[in-house]
């Protein structure tokens, strides 16, 4: 029962001036929570991506340089480019990643400006979670979804 978690970039970030793995690099509330179970997730079967706010697709393990957010607080963080050749090449890599491997659910952890980026990933899962009415039920419903 394979799983697949779709994170966006975070506002909070680690300003360690080397190259870390990106999913140390974000350290907003979804991050901390994600790195809790790190360890389980292959145990699982969870695959994680990160979608970048210059909306590359990187695996948690990527190793990022320090990017000074964009915007005053995390609440502005869209993505910075509406590029449609970025957008379209932000799709394709997502639908060969979901293609390559049927996810039975998909959890998407990104803000309204990013899912509306998305791909319809309905064809290649039987179930998507993405609907939160703020940040402490999805953060609930993350880690609910990561230790069941």
């Amino acid at each position: 029962m394979a799983k697949l978690l779709i994170l966006g970039p975070s506002f909070r970030r680690n300003s360690n001036p080397e190259l870390i793995p990106a999913i140390e690099r974000y350290d907003g509330l979804y991050y901390r929570i994600v790195r809790k179970y790190m360890n389980k997730l292959k145990k699982k079967d969870i695959d994680v991506i990160i979608i970048t706010e210059d909306l590359n697709v990187l695996f948690p393990e990527t190793k990022i340089p320090y990017k000074p957010p964009v915007g005053e607080k995390w609440r502005t963080l869209p993505p910075t480019s509406r590029d449609p050749e970025k957008i379209e090449k932000l799709r394709n890599q997502i639908l060969k990643i979901v293609k390559n491997k049927r996810y039975d659910e998909i959890f998407i952890v990104l803000n309204r400006y990013y899912q509306a980026l998305l791909p319809d990933l309905t064809p290649y899962t039987e179930k998507i979670i993405s609907d939160f009415e703020g940040l402490g039920p999805k953060a609930k419903s993350l880690k609910e979804w990561l230790s069941g």
